[in-house]
């Protein structure tokens, strides 16, 4: 019989927190993100976690990892929009 890891077991709500624990120290140093308005930060990193594990991602680290590599995705390409936007037309 396989044994199961107390991480697979642990509720929705634990792996989100742990996962957003290990994301946030990370996010808040990051000079790429840390910039940006906390509220919002905590927004889309919580809902990144909340999708991944839906679709059945229970490792915290990955989690984690998968939560940071996809916020400053969103957040660069934002970044550059925003930028392409107020630059002066010629």
């Amino acid at each position: 019989m396989d044994q199961i890891s107390s991480e697979q077991m642990q509720a929705p709500e634990v792996l989100v927190s742990v996962a957003f624990d290990k994301a946030w120290r990370f996010v808040e140093k990051d000079p790429l993100l840390a910039h940006n308005h906390k509220t919002v930060l905590h927004s889309r990193l919580r809902a990144s976690l909340e999708y991944s594990i839906r679709n059945g991602e229970r490792n915290t680290l990955h989690l984690a990892n998968e939560a940071i590599r996809k916020l400053r995705a969103e957040l660069t390409a934002s970044t550059k929009a925003a930028r392409l936007l107020t630059l002066p037309r010629q």
